[in-house]
């Protein structure tokens, strides 16, 4: 057991526990005025993020001592991904909540199987890339099974509908078949039917093709459909380079919306300026190192797959949420992992670092 220990990745770990130790902080900054305003005490929101921490370093480390070479039997495969298409459906039949079928409510937390839906499709992917290599571009044997597990699963996405999940999903699906050896062929066509797909989502979605008019033109659509960018831009523009000081941001107390969910870079960019700013990335550039290097270094090809979809899952992800905060992509309710507020999403990031753990513990040096 010591000796498994020492092989954990440090950088990796320390990028990790950064990220969540300042998601816990900036969470708190972000939500104390709505939690005493909504709940009677400061403490309300942050105390149930950081439950959700605590469960998720727990998962953590239980992923991390797990050998990840068992995730690829056939039954487990099968159980991750049937089971999330069960979960899919279900949640359809759940009340609305806030105008979408997302979550299942297990008492404390509200349980969100899109977000688990993202590590059936990268279990899923690895496995069959790592059985299918010389048979990946053949239609039948290759593309037509991929098409319909991750397409069906992203189309439930749709449907709750959660567009940005969908769109997030079929890009890891995407990125892990071209590291597979896809065809660039097969790549557009696959980005084709997704493409058609999302934009007739969009056309028959009105919030989300003003999204996109706003997304164009914000500050013309300032008080309506593009309020939540104007805001977020605000944010970041008071900012400047150093920041306004921890908990002194001034956007967050009823300006912007979601300010300790989907637009927390926004406040941490407002607080800590344009240094707080980098200083994320920088931590995401070396959750991208150690994940490639981790992948490139598994004993075995599935290892490596599944080590680039998760490493994927996590920098993608991130990547889109920052993107959408300074308006580089239109807004969608994608959450900055291992910072942003929620337990699904912590808690399956937490599951994605532990196997990305384990996995460069068998690395070969």
């Amino acid at each position: 057991m010591a000796s498994r220990w020492l092989a954990v990745d440090r950088y990796l770990f320390f990028a990790v526990s950064s990220l969540m130790a300042l998601g816990l902080l900036m969470v708190y900054s972000a939500s104390f005025a709505i939690s005493q305003e909504n709940f009677g005490h400061d403490l309300h929101i942050v105390t149930r993020q950081s439950v959700a921490v605590g469960i998720g370093l727990v998962l953590l480390l239980a992923t991390m001592l797990f050998d990840y070479r068992r995730y690829q039997k056939s039954a487990i495969v099968a159980v991750a991904v049937l089971g999330i298409l069960a979960a899919l459906i279900f949640v359809l039949l759940m009340p609305a909540s806030r105008g979408s079928h997302r979550w299942i409510p297990l008492g404390i937390f509200n349980a969100q199987p899109s977000e688990f839906a993202k590590l059936a499709v990268i279990l899923f992917l690895a496995s069959f890339l790592s059985r299918k290599d010389d048979r990946l571009n053949e239609f039948r044997r290759g593309i037509l099974p991929v098409l319909l597990v991750v397409g069906s699963i992203a189309l439930l996405v749709a449907i709750e509908p959660d567009l940005g999940t969908a769109c997030m999903i079929s890009a890891i699906a995407c990125a892990m078949l071209w590291v597979g050896g896809i065809s660039w062929k097969h790549i557009a066509n696959l980005g084709a039917i997704g493409l058609v797909a999302a934009t007739s989502q969009i056309m028959r979605s009105g919030y989300q093709s003003q999204r996109i008019i706003a997304f164009l033109d914000p500050w013309a659509h300032g008080r309506t459909s593009g309020y939540q960018t104007v805001q977020s831009l605000t944010a970041v523009g008071s900012g400047g380079v150093t920041g306004v000081g921890f908990a002194a941001g001034q956007q967050k107390a009823g300006f912007l919306p979601d300010p300790y969910t989907d637009f927390i870079y926004a406040v941490i960019a407002e607080e800590f300026g344009m240094i707080g700013a980098f200083v994320v990335i920088g931590l995401f550039v070396v959750l991208l190192w150690r994940g490639v290097r981790a992948s490139l270094r598994a004993p075995d090809r599935f290892g490596f797959y599944l080590g680039i979809g998760l490493t994927c899952f996590l920098v993608i992800q991130a990547l889109i949420n920052m993107s959408i905060v300074v308006n580089l992509l239109p807004t969608t309710g994608i959450p900055l992992p291992m910072i942003s507020y929620g337990g699904s999403s912590m808690l399956v990031s937490c599951i994605a670092v532990g196997i990305l753990l384990n996995i460069s513990q068998h690395a070969h040096t």
